[in-house]
C-alpha cells in the first residue's frame, strides 16, 4: 500500500511539473496559478502543497528541467563542432547556443530569473549547484586562456562574460530600449566574446 501511495505521489509530482512547464511556456511565469494547474491535473489545490511547499518550489522544479535542456543543447553543439576544443571558439559557441536556446524557449528561460527576483527565501543549495555547474562551462575555456589564474578569479571572469552575453540576448529578446535586432545578435555575441578574451589575455600579458 505504501509503495502504491508513493508511486501515485510521484506520478502527480511529474504531472504537476509538466503542466506548469507547459503553461509557463505558453503564457509565462506571472500567469501561472495553483488553481489552473490543479484544474488541469484533476486534483485539489491542496494536493499541490502536499507535493511542493509552495508554488515557487514547483516553478523551481520546472526551472531545473529548463537548465537540464540547456545542458543538452550545449553538449550537442560541442559534439557537432570539432573546433570547440579551442577556448575562444568554445566561449563563442556557448554564447551562440545560449542565444538560440533563449530564442526557442523565451518564457521558460525568463522564469528562472523572474523566480529569483520574486522569491523571498534563499535559493536552495541544489539550485545553486546547477547554476555553478553551468558557469563551469565558461570557466573551463577561460582556464585554458589563463592557466595561472585562481579559481575565484576565473569564476568572476565567467560571471562577467555571462552577464555581457545575457544582457545583449535579453535586450534583443525584449526589443525594448537599446534593443539589438535578433539577426545581429549572433554577430554581436561573437564580437563581445572575442573582445573579452583578447582583453583579458592582453591584460594578463
Amino acid at each position: 500500500m505504501a509503495k502504491k501511495t508513493q508511486e501515485r505521489r510521484e506520478q502527480l509530482r511529474r504531472s504537476l511539473i509538466e503542466i506548469a512547464e507547459r503553461r509557463i511556456a505558453e503564457k509565462g511565469y506571472p500567469a501561472l496559478t495553483a488553481r489552473d494547474v490543479a484544474g488541469e491535473a484533476g486534483c485539489a489545490v491542496g494536493a499541490i502543497y502536499n507535493i511542493f511547499p509552495d508554488m515557487d518550489a514547483l516553478v523551481a522544479a520546472v526551472n531545473s528541467r529548463t537548465v537540464a535542456r540547456l545542458e543538452g543543447a550545449v553538449a550537442a553543439a560541442f559534439a557537432r563542432d570539432p573546433s570547440s576544443a579551442l577556448p575562444k571558439r568554445a566561449l563563442t559557441l556557448l554564447g551562440q547556443t545560449y542565444f538560440e536556446f533563449v530564442l526557442a524557449n523565451p518564457r521558460l528561460w525568463s522564469a528562472i530569473f523572474e523566480l529569483g527576483f520574486r522569491a523571498s527565501k534563499e535559493v536552495p543549495e541544489w539550485q545553486v549547484a546547477e547554476h555553478v555547474h553551468l558557469l563551469g562551462h565558461i570557466v573551463k575555456p577561460l582556464r585554458q586562456l589563463l592557466p595561472t589564474e585562481s579559481q575565484e578569479r576565473l569564476s568572476l571572469l565567467a560571471k562577467s562574460l555571462f552577464s555581457a552575453v545575457h544582457g545583449i540576448v535579453s535586450l534583443g529578446q525584449q526589443r525594448r530600449f537599446m534593443a539589438v535586432p535578433p539577426a545581429e545578435i549572433a554577430a554581436q555575441i561573437t564580437f563581445i566574446v572575442e573582445a573579452f578574451c583578447d582583453g583579458i589575455v592582453a591584460r594578463k600579458g
